[in-house]
């Protein structure tokens, strides 16, 4: 991965440091009721995970409220300090992915994972990454094509139908890299029978909007790129802002043909929307813009990350599920249990059966999982100690 060392490139990936709060100091200027007990608990937890917030997420989304729920999600906090930061979720891969990169994440056969880079904007205090090293970089050019020389190689291409982007936020990558990138997947795809599409998760129009809207250079990369779909991570209906739906719409309409389909998903949280009607309110709001929005994927609670006060167990985030399942179907996201394996959904009546301390789940490609039936589930790091019931795999991994 290329790390940014001159000031040019900085210029042109990073958002301007005026946008960007990086110190407590800083955040106190414009959250003055942060008292000095809490802003040295938040010192403490900076100095073990780096803290970083785009200035018009605390101006427009958070309030100059201690009690405010949504500063445990994006300003430290010392519950931090107690995460374990094993961070496995990337660690189990298909055999027969199509190429071997550790920024290609691929766990099934028909979807890869591409981490573009380490960076975002800003920095959610539960993210499950949050321990890696999170510095301005992204994936250069020879690094690409060494991926997708050896994609348009491999036996196992024709499989491949969906090409995710991620990071970090692939929103805060150069345009340039976007544009060869969007060259190499024109290349892959006239290799294959069927198109290899592409999709964008974002959480850059929630933190900083507006820089997304005025960068040309990321316009013109994500014109060229032509997602088939933005993943848009939104927790929370302050965080619909005018910002963030003008920026939806401006992004839809970077082609005039084949528009992308905007979808949003989110994790639950105690305390913050575990609760139907905040979300549904989240909902209306994200539908009162121009571009329709599809909620996607309802997740659980990831166990890495995840504060110790913000965890539910499987059945409470299912409950959530059942009272959003009577709206219009296009309103009722899949409800999701993220594992080392792979995605498990569940429905809003399924019968979740406890068969002594965990619940029998599979995911996507029909793998079993052995899911605990407390608030916390914690598989061992190697994947012969993984809670899952080897002798009825079926599928992939």
């Amino acid at each position: 991965m290329t790390v940014i060392d001159s000031k040019d490139q900085a210029t042109r990936t990073a958002p301007d440091v005026r946008e960007v709060i990086s110190t407590v100091e800083e955040l106190r200027e414009l959250l003055p009721s942060i008292g000095e007990a809490q802003a040295a608990e938040m010192r403490e937890v900076q100095a073990r995970y780096p803290f970083r917030i785009p200035r018009y997420y605390v101006e427009k989304v958070l309030r100059n409220d201690p009690a405010d729920p949504l500063w445990s999600l994006a300003l430290p906090g010392k519950a931090e300090i107690y995460d374990a930061g094993t961070e496995r979720w990337d660690a189990f891969q298909l055999a027969e992915r199509v190429m071997d990169h550790p920024r290609w994440i691929q766990k099934y056969k028909y979807e890869v994972l591409l981490r573009l880079t380490n960076f975002c904007s800003g920095l959610c205090r539960y993210c499950y990454l949050k321990n890696r090293e999170n510095v301005q970089g992204f994936l250069s050019h020879a690094e690409i094509d060494v991926m997708f020389d050896a994609a348009e190689a491999s036996p196992q291409r024709e499989a491949l139908r969906e090409i995710v982007l991620s990071g970090g936020d692939p929103l805060t990558v150069p345009g340039e890299y976007l544009e060869h990138l969007a060259e190499r997947i024109d290349r892959l795809n006239k290799t294959v029978r069927r198109r290899i599409t592409v999709t964008v998760h974002t959480r850059e129009p929630v933190w900083s909007p507006l820089r997304v809207m005025r960068t040309k250079g990321l316009l013109r990369g994500l014109e060229k790129l032509k997602p088939a779909s933005y993943i848009l991570h939104v927790v929370h209906p302050r965080e619909v802002t005018k910002g963030l739906l003008d920026c939806m719409a401006m992004l839809g309409n970077l082609t005039e043909a084949r528009k992308p389909l905007m979808m949003t998903q989110h994790p639950l949280f105690r305390g913050i929307n575990d609760d139907a009607r905040v979300i549904t309110e989240m909902y209306d709001a994200l539908d009162a813009g121009d571009v329709v929005v599809k909620p996607y994927y309802l997740i659980h609670p990831f166990p890495d990350g995840t504060l110790p006060q913000h965890r539910l167990r499987l059945t409470e985030s299912q409950a959530i599920l059942r009272a959003l399942a009577s709206a219009p179907g296009t309103r009722v996201p899949l409800l999701t249990i993220p594992t080392p394996m792979g995605k498990c959904v569940i429905g809003p009546y399924e019968k979740l059966e406890d068969r002594g301390g965990f619940y029998l789940l599979h995911t996507k490609d029909g793998v079993p999982v052995e899911y605990t039936t407390g608030e916390l589930y914690n598989p061992a790091e190697r994947r012969d100690h993984i809670p899952v019931t080897i002798s009825s795999r079926r599928g992939g991994i």
